[in-house]
């Protein structure tokens, strides 16, 4: 998308194997080096499952304004998240953080509602806020869809309860697949999510090419799971499994899997 837009894609690649970390040195040497004038942030992290501490995001963001670069905070994870993390939109780091920011989030993950195509938009300074609305009019998306409003209004003044529910049965998935993980597959890796519905899963000590993982999968194990490498070159031999589904499904999927591996 960035690139089909005649902008230049600058990658801040994430370090760590457990967990993923930020390169600060590196992210602002990057800015510094390339020019770069807008920053997406992913908060929480899809796919790692990360949730950015504070003091993590009021590194990025004092980068930012120190650079004058425009943060996109794409935050359409927050309500899954599992204690004792703490999710912190970058719209309350900082007072003046919300001078250079736009935070996007939507019902859709949390709800499962994909199909209703309704998000949000939160952009607290009025000059970029007026400055987006005649984008949105130039581009004919300044309409809403009603089905999908009503959508919304009901997922968050009746789903409260059902969220809960949701939060512990997936917490429980993502603990029975580490389990099984361990006990069958140890040799494939994994990152254990803050947050989210995603577990990262890195395959590389079968040394298989990436067209031969995903083939091995669907046809053998009989099993979908997304390719790695769309999210970058850290992707190289990794996986993402979905847990947000009924436990039979996941364990017959993880069956499948280690009877392949």
């Amino acid at each position: 998308m960035i690139k089909a837009n005649q902008r230049k894609l600058i990658r801040n690649q994430l370090t760590g194997s457990q967990t993923f970390q930020i390169d600060f040195e590196l992210f602002e040497k990057l800015i510094i080096e390339e020019n770069v004038k807008l920053f997406i942030l992913c908060n929480p992290h899809n796919p790692g499952g990360r949730v950015w501490k504070q003091e993590e995001l009021y590194q990025i963001g004092l980068i930012c304004q120190k650079h004058q670069v425009l943060v996109i905070s794409d935050e359409i994870h927050q309500d899954l998240v599992f204690a004792p993390h703490v999710f912190t939109t970058y719209h309350n780091v900082d007072t003046i953080f919300k001078e250079h920011s736009i935070v996007l989030t939507s019902a859709t993950k949390t709800f499962n509602l994909a199909g209703i195509k309704q998000s949000m938009v939160f952009i607290k300074n009025p000059d970029l806020r007026q400055r987006f609305k005649t984008v949105q009019k130039q581009l004919c998306q300044n309409e809403i869809n009603t089905f999908g409003m009503i959508g919304t209004q009901a997922a968050y003044q009746h789903g409260e309860q059902w969220l809960r529910d949701l939060l512990a049965y997936i917490e429980e998935n993502i603990q029975f697949t580490l389990n099984f993980l361990d006990q069958h597959l140890p040799n494939i890796y994994y990152m254990k999510p803050e947050a989210t519905y995603l577990i990262w899963l890195d395959f590389s000590a079968y040394q298989l090419t990436n067209s031969q993982l995903n083939k091995k999968m669907i046809e053998e194990a009989g099993v979908v799971l997304n390719s790695g490498i769309p999210f970058g070159s850290r992707g190289d031999q990794h996986m993402r499994l979905n847990v947000a589904c009924p436990r039979s499904i996941l364990e017959t999927a993880l069956q499948r899997i280690a009877q392949v591996f």
